[in-house]
């Protein structure tokens, strides 16, 4: 086609040599059209139909993935443990061979809670009652009970040597209300004494006004130790709770109170501790009776009215029927989750007179017996 319009324009048939030069123009020219045809054909941009970037942003194209990031809870626990009367030390008037003083002058601190202490030292807090003075100030002069008065009065003042307040901390003892009828029993001196021991034997105390506060990852306990003696007192106490939950999670209330040897708690005694309870009290334990009295659960807080003695050293043949109660928290993400409670039956002493080693009950039925009367099913622990 090409050749007939190039000898058309030319005029007629062209010779050997322009023909040649003609066929080549020509396929120079349909070279060029060809490429400019496949040039034509090209797409303006050589990038990729998808992009190959990696971001952050969610892309509109593809399904949004509906899995959750699994969530992780922080749980751990507190265990605790509840002793009532710890009274290492012997009356003032009275002496006979092994008393207490003089078991202590002779045996190393761990031996008089040797038999119980693998509870106390593996929990987190172990809380007693400290029933005695410990000093060895020789100006002491015994507080006046009312005893110059009436001669013919019983009284009793318990004093040990400041030594011995290691026998809480090497039991495992880590804290002590001295808020009790026997603090005083040497005026503020004794006082202040027993505080400097208890400081000296790496042991907390509490007292009105002075609470003991632990802590166990960022969950903070107050245990506020109070002498309750009446329902006069409960108001006062309210204040002290008050203050506690300020700067605690938990408040615990260790009180000092009642009428001395009944298995029974009095009525104005459960009274206050229910009102105790609807101020904010989340757990109640009670001394000072010297024996056992029953628990209860009020609105789901555990009230233990008396503790009973544990370590005695007033006279060779106490009630012989004790509890550790243990209390185990639990606590998930800051917050108390879970709470339980465990009575341990225990002796007093082993044997047939004071060894002043509290040791738990393996009998079956002597177990069985204490932990029926602590739950109110019983009239006595024995």
């Amino acid at each position: 086609m090409l050749y007939f319009i190039l000898h058309y324009k030319y005029g007629g048939f062209m010779n050997k040599k322009q023909f040649i030069l003609s066929g080549a123009l020509s396929i120079l020219i349909i070279v060029a059209v060809i490429s400019g045809t496949v040039k034509l054909l090209e797409p303006k941009h050589t990038e990729p139909a998808y992009s190959t970037d990696v971001s952050n942003e969610p892309s509109n194209n593809l399904a949004e993935s509906t899995t959750e990031e699994p969530t992780t809870t922080n749980t751990f626990t507190i265990d605790l443990s509840f002793i009532g009367d710890c009274l290492c030390a012997t009356d003032e008037n009275t002496y006979y061979a092994n008393c207490f003083n003089d078991v202590a002058d002779e045996k190393k601190p761990k031996y008089f809670l040797s038999k119980v202490s693998n509870i106390f030292l593996n929990d987190d807090f172990t809380m007693a009652d400290c029933e005695n003075v410990y000093s060895d100030s020789k100006n002491l002069k015994v507080r006046d009970k009312g005893q110059y008065a009436d001669p013919g009065m019983r009284a009793f003042w318990f004093k040990s040597a400041a030594k011995n307040a290691a026998i809480l901390s090497a039991g495992g003892i880590d804290g002590v209300s001295i808020s009790n009828n026997h603090i005083n029993d040497y005026g503020e001196q004794g006082h202040s004494d027993t505080k400097a021991a208890l400081d000296a034997a790496n042991v907390k105390w509490g007292e009105e006004g002075s609470n003991i506060y632990f802590s166990k990852n960022g969950f903070n306990i107050a245990i506020l130790c109070v002498s309750m003696y009446n329902s006069y007192a409960v108001d006062s106490i309210k204040e002290l709770l008050t203050e506690a939950s300020e700067n605690s999670d938990y408040q615990i209330i260790y009180f000092h109170g009642g009428e001395e040897a009944i298995h029974v708690p009095e009525s104005w005694k459960k009274q206050a501790c229910h009102d105790l309870i609807n101020a904010g009290a989340d757990l109640i334990m009670g001394d000072h009776p010297h024996v056992l009295q029953p628990m209860e659960k009020y609105k789901g807080v555990t009230i233990i009215y008396s503790l009973g003695n544990f370590i005695f050293g007033g006279n060779r043949h106490p009630e012989n029927r004790t509890i550790i109660y243990t209390h185990k928290l639990t606590i998930t993400d800051g917050v108390l989750s879970n709470q339980s409670g465990k009575i341990i039956p225990c002796y007093v002493y082993t044997g047939d007179t004071n060894n002043w080693q509290p040791d738990i009950i393996t009998n079956k039925a002597q177990k069985k017996k204490v932990i029926k009367f602590m739950k109110g099913k019983a009239d006595l622990p024995y």
